[in-house]
């Protein structure tokens, strides 16, 4: 990534970031939730999570362009798929549940919950046309705004 859009990215998400060691002086969480970008320097976004360390990655689906949302959880290994919910099947999406998970069929589409895939680090390319959002803790946070770009998932301090 070139300096120029990784200063935009870091503008761009910056806002929605915390000073995690103000954040740890004052009694909150250390685990969070790092986000940066594969190539260029600089943290992108360092999100306290919640005490359920839960946070959801939604984004529209490349060919069916619907939205897809899926329920990660961090813990001292990295992340863990709990959950994803889709309207429509398309290519990458789950076609039946793993053993031990549960799939359901809803008013709004198709549910897999119970899910404990485990992902270390999530590496993702990210495109403002598929609009990959973070929701944590309630707030949302875009990450495709300062165009196309491949960004790195991982849980910290989650020990």
């Amino acid at each position: 990534m070139r300096a120029s859009r990784a200063a935009w990215l870091l503008a761009g998400l910056g806002v929605a970031g915390l000073d995690v060691a103000a954040a740890a002086r004052a009694g909150a969480a250390a685990c969070t939730l790092h986000v940066e970008p594969t190539r260029g320097a600089g943290v992108t976004l360092e999100l306290p999570l919640p005490p359920a360390r839960e946070f959801t990655l939604s984004y529209l689906h490349s060919v069916t362009r619907t939205w897809v949302h899926e329920t990660l959880q961090a813990d001292g290994g990295g992340l863990v798929q709990r959950r994803i919910a889709w309207s429509v099947p398309g290519p990458g999406l789950p076609t039946e549940a793993l053993p031990g998970e549960r799939f359901e069929r809803t008013a709004d589409g198709f549910v897999i919950d119970g899910m404990q895939r485990r992902i270390e680090r999530l590496a993702m390319r990210v495109d403002p046309q598929q609009q990959q959002t973070l929701e944590v803790a309630g707030h949302r946070h875009p990450l495709a705004t300062a165009g196309p770009a491949a960004l790195v998932l991982e849980a910290r301090g989650c020990d």
